[in-house]
């Protein structure tokens, strides 16, 4: 008999999430067990139409004691944790359900997705251009947790903020394993207010929480990420420094420290908190990384070089690396290796839409189309079905007047569903007097994307040479 699941779940005012979160689960969960903390919106009357199990609990300023209300209603063999502005991809269902039917001396911790427009994070992932999981958003940076556990073996999550599980399970000899299953967070798709609401609620448990214990260093460093996220790096330095203060060979917390200092615009602070963290662990890749970073913001381009070639060769699966080295090498005037580097960059992410950007610029500048669009197809004929790519070979084709070419490949683009190449097929077809195929075009634009501008216009101009005929 397969085992059951449990979804556990705190919520307050989640009434333009919780269904959509609920119907992503839909084929997993045997039972929603929901804890609510106060919502005045419709959140409790949505979850009731899911037939899940509602506590009403009295808020009292402890994460940790709401998550323990969700697992004290669960009554499945598994448990699984999630919050209403989380999704799970309905392929993924069938992996967490095979976990449940496997070994049960275990725990499994997930990475969470967690998207944002806010690009210059150091661990900051950006989003391939046909990702659905983007919803509009440039990127996201990972988290890490334990939701995953078996029922009924003292599990109780712990810490006034940013609560955890796994210690508990850890206790009593549950391990944890990681799943690949990834967690899509979308914590912006709140109202400022709601976010505002959010962030100043957990600075003022996060200070609670290192006022009741300040030899609690991760304690400092979440209450530093908070004043990160909220935009106060002057508060975020002084956490990060008490933190140090405690343990001042924290390679960690030394490049979480420069990184504040450099938002801060303090760079000399920055540069030296960085290297003595590079120092301490020459192994850590986000230093390299950030230490490169503090470089190129000083114009210092050839160490910033140096960094981000040392960054992805302890950390390799740092892929976007090559577009960081790809920028410094071309700042510094290697035009030549940062072609190259570029190119690497596409190559291992072809869905890049800044990796696309960066290689096409700097192959103009060379004055290389041809061999960029060799490039391009290559990567095609090797898979990578990228409607972008498909778009940028014809605009190469373009360039040199292959007009054939150049519709080929932006036709194949648009039945891939990019708005973009339509409208340039249509441009095409109107410099070849093609004034029907031309119409089509811009039409089929417009049917993607309606507010496309370009097409709009390009469209009456056509219509008005059809009518002169």
């Amino acid at each position: 008999m397969a085992s059951s699941i449990s979804v556990a779940m705190i919520v307050k005012d989640e009434a333009d999430h919780i269904e959509e979160c609920l119907k992503s689960l839909n084929g997993l969960a045997n039972e929603y067990c929901i804890v609510d903390t106060g919502s005045r919106d419709l959140t409790v009357e949505i979850a009731r139409r899911y037939h899940a199990k509602i506590s009403v609990f009295l808020w009292c300023d402890d994460f940790s004691a709401a998550r323990n209300e969700s697992l004290r209603i669960c009554t499945s063999d598994w448990i699984f944790v999630i919050d209403a502005d989380e999704r799970v991809d309905a392929a993924d269902l069938a992996a967490l359900r095979a976990l449940a039917d496997g070994p049960t001396d275990r725990c499994y911790r997930f990475v969470t997705r967690n998207y944002t427009n806010t690009t210059n994070m150091s661990d900051f992932t950006p989003c391939a251009a046909n990702d659905p999981h983007a919803r509009g958003f440039a990127g996201w940076f990972p988290s890490s947790k334990v939701r995953f556990f078996p029922n009924r073996r003292g599990a109780q999550f712990e810490g006034k903020v940013h609560e955890l599980v796994h210690q508990s399970l850890e206790r009593t000899g549950i391990r944890a394993h990681p799943c690949e299953v990834p967690i899509h967070h979308y914590p912006l798709l709140k109202s400022e207010e709601r976010l505002r609401e959010k962030r100043e609620l957990y600075l003022q448990l996060g200070r609670a929480k290192v006022e009741d214990d300040p030899t609690d260093t991760k304690a400092y460093v979440e209450l530093g990420n908070q004043y990160m996220e909220a935009g106060d790096y002057g508060r975020a330095i002084v956490s990060f420094r008490e933190c140090l203060r405690i343990d001042p060979q924290n390679a960690r917390v030394l490049k979480d420290l420069g990184s504040a200092l450099h938002l801060a615009h303090r760079s000399e602070e920055a540069l030296k908190a960085v290297s003595l963290a590079v120092k301490l662990d020459p192994n850590l890749g986000e230093g390299w990384r950030n230490l490169g970073v503090i470089h190129g913001a000083k114009r210092e381009w050839h160490e910033a070089c140096e960094c981000f070639a040392q960054a992805m060769s302890v950390d390799p699966s740092w892929t976007d690396g090559h577009r960081y080295l790809s920028v410094a090498l071309e700042e510094s005037g290697r035009l030549e290796d940062a072609a190259a580097e570029s190119r690497k960059g596409l190559e291992a992410e072809p869905a890049s839409q800044p990796a696309l950007q960066l290689f096409i610029h700097q192959m103009l500048r060379l004055e290389r189309r041809a061999e960029a669009r060799d490039v391009l197809r290559g990567i095609l004929h090797h898979g990578a079905e990228v409607p972008e790519l498909h778009n940028a070979v014809g605009e190469l084709y373009f360039y040199d007047n292959l007009y054939d070419e150049a519709k080929s490949h932006f036709r194949r683009a648009g039945r891939m569903g990019l708005a973009g190449a339509y409208n340039n097929l249509g441009v095409v077809c109107f410099r070849t007097r093609e004034f029907e195929n031309a119409k089509e075009a811009f039409e089929q634009c417009l049917a993607v994307d309606p507010g496309h501008h370009g097409a709009h216009e390009a469209l009456q101009k056509t219509l008005r040479h059809l009518a002169a005929k």
